[in-house]
């Protein structure tokens, strides 16, 4: 298998185009035999296989989707996201653009030379050609969450490689969304003359594309088109309201696939390895191996033998949030989290500048995503000179009783300097000591569908008894968290919701943080709107010298302490210097990514996002 990933893979890089304008100056496909390559299993199975190299996962070097959410209010950086702050410009689309088109490209490629004899086509064999369907809508909708109207590219592009052939106009993004449901009705085996049908998880153990995955896809995609044209109503950005036609697709799927399939979250009674409360939610991302934890529907498997490795649980040992700069969790994220007896907190009140006193009898989601006193940023046996994390008041008489204290790096530099005093704890592996890593990363899991199942509900109007107990009941409990009744909280960042609505969404944010989906929650809800001005800049923890946060540092590091921003109350506000005047960001164009200028150039049928101007006019 090694040896076919690693031909599959310079096979694919030959093929690898970028958009649309890159035809007309392409060189030939010098691929062999392309009549006759896609014939047997084998070579389909080579083929999908290197299709599975682009689905995000963490560079060998890199954070990965643990530091992605600087583009939201999850984390503040000092390289902050530029988009929030409105200083895209027209080319800021050109890569996004690209690799959309490209990896719709290398699949279409597969439906054009797809040449297996019909009567050889095993279960199998329709199950690849279903991950094909399964990854054509993937990319689709990775483009529809960054444009909007796009052309859909249903088809093999290269005999269109001529200017005339290239006026392809854009779809509407209703019809972008109904082509992308289509194509995952054929993958779950739906359209007989698409001639594929996913196997369920189990046949691979999550590590293929599967019939639950894309039913997870459907779900995320129904919601999000569903939510955006709620939501944008009346802009620039949606031109009709289908709305409930996509929220009651998310429920058509959650009733006729998803919960049928009989999934699991995992929890204490599942997960053979958990020993304390928090384990089932934690094991989910710091674990090597989840072949028997259902909830992990699809995901990805990392081996040190193999030479398959990431090197996060180095960076996240290292206390690193961002790996471009100083960054932190933000306040506003540590605030979502309710208490374990279902209530909410009061950001406001003064006990919580007192940092322990910040995860005292919480959510224990927040317990397993945010370092904290007596938590181990890696192993502590191998690993000479780590030790967890202690917060206390530095004693100033006698010296034996600073031995245990480790602060957060607020006097760091580089990466490992942290900015609100909020470490990443997601995902570290405490058995860890130095090198590479191999924690596996999820790419589809159950709970997303159950908080999809659940947010349509309540769209629709249908929330009830029945709903809460197949959704946010279970993922609370969990959570050590009590479900109780939906109130109204006034502190909660978004106005205007139900209760009911508030609820979904603080959950989403609860149990899907650092997992890449702050981003798309904002834009569809139209909520960016919230990071602008002062505040919504962000703050990180209580940084006062009445307080246990400074005073856990020696009277020399104090000094250093000075440097650190604080806002007029003594809350850390790292962001002050880089952007006074909050996020600039710009509601009547930033939604929606601009078309790149060359694009626009080569296909006349296209047209400029709104607020970005129109070079082809």
């Amino acid at each position: 298998m090694k040896k076919k990933i690693i031909i599959l893979t310079a096979f694919v890089g030959m093929m690898l185009l970028s958009a649309c304008s890159d035809f007309l100056d392409r060189k030939p496909l010098t691929v062999p035999g392309n009549e006759t390559f896609l014939a047997s299993r084998e070579q389909v199975e080579n083929y999908i296989n290197g299709l599975y190299l682009a689905l995000p996962a963490p560079t060998q070097y890199g954070m990965g989707v643990r530091g992605e959410e600087k583009n939201s209010d999850n984390i503040l950086a000092e390289k902050y996201d530029r988009r929030l702050n409105g200083e895209n410009n027209e080319f800021s689309g050109a890569s996004e653009w690209s690799k959309g088109y490209q990896n719709l490209r290398n699949v279409n490629y597969f439906f054009h030379y797809y040449c297996v004899p019909e009567g050889v086509e095993s279960d199998d064999i329709r199950s690849l050609r279903g991950e094909a369907y399964f990854l054509r809508a993937y990319w689709h909708f990775y483009l529809l969450t960054r444009f909007g109207d796009i052309p859909l590219m249903n088809d093999f592009w290269d005999n269109n490689a001529t200017v005339a052939g290239l006026q392809i106009p854009s779809s509407k993004r209703a019809d972008v969304a109904r082509f992308i449901l289509s194509d995952l009705k054929a993958a779950v085996g739906e359209v007989a003359e698409a001639n594929a049908k996913l196997y369920s998880r189990d046949k691979y153990q999550g590590l293929r594309i599967n019939k639950e995955a894309a039913t997870i896809l459907a779900m995320r995609v129904a919601l999000y088109e569903g939510s955006w044209e709620k939501y944008h109503k009346g802009t620039q950005f949606v031109t009709e309201d289908n709305s409930e036609e996509f929220f009651k697709e998310v429920l058509a799927w959650g009733d006729e696939k998803l919960f049928p399939a009989k999934l699991t979250l995992n929890t204490m009674e599942t997960d053979k390895d958990a020993v304390e409360k928090g384990d089932p939610f934690a094991h989910l991302f710091n674990k090597s191996d989840l072949s028997q934890v259902q909830e992990a529907v699809f995901w990805k498997k990392y081996s040190l033998s193999g030479g398959v490795f990431h090197n996060l649980s180095a960076l996240l040992a290292a206390g690193t949030v961002d790996g471009q700069g100083p960054s932190g969790l933000s306040k506003s994220l540590v605030d979502n989290y309710l208490n374990e007896d279902g209530t909410f907190i009061d950001p406001t009140d003064e006990k919580y500048k007192n940092f322990n006193v910040m995860f005292e009898k919480r959510d224990l989601r927040l317990l397993e995503t945010v370092m904290h006193t007596n938590c181990k940023y890696r192993s502590t046996v191998g690993a000479k000179g780590s030790k967890p994390m202690n917060v206390k008041a530095f004693d100033l008489d006698n010296d034996d009783n600073n031995k245990e204290i480790s602060s957060p790096g607020l006097n760091g530099d580089g990466t490992s300097k942290n900015v609100t005093g909020f470490h990443i704890r997601l995902g570290i592996d405490t058995t860890f000591v130095d090198g590479n890593s191999e924690t596996a990363i999820i790419l589809f899991r159950y709970a997303e569908g159950l908080l999809c199942y659940a947010e349509a509900a309540a769209e629709l109007d249908k929330w009830d008894d029945n709903v809460a107990g197949k959704t946010l009941k279970p993922l609370r409990e969990r959570a050590g968290v009590k479900y109780v009744a939906p109130q109204s909280d006034p502190h909660f960042p978004f106005t205007g919701l139900t209760p009911v609505l508030q609820e979904i969404r603080r959950e989403r944010r609860s149990e899907l943080a650092l997992q890449g989906f702050r981003l798309d929650d904002l834009m569809r809800w139209r909520q960016a709107g919230i990071l602008k001005g002062v505040e919504g800049r962000g703050r990180g923890a209580y940084l006062g010298e009445d307080e246990v946060l400074y005073q856990s540092f020696s009277p020399d590091a104090r000094k250093s302490l000075r440097l650190v921003l604080t806002d007029k109350k003594g809350w850390m506000d790292p962001l002050y210097q880089y952007l006074p005047n909050g996020y600039l960001f710009n509601e009547n164009r930033d939604y929606l990514l601009p078309i790149p200028p060359d694009e626009l150039q080569l296909n006349h049928e296209l047209h400029q996002n709104p607020g970005w101007g129109d070079v082809s006019e």
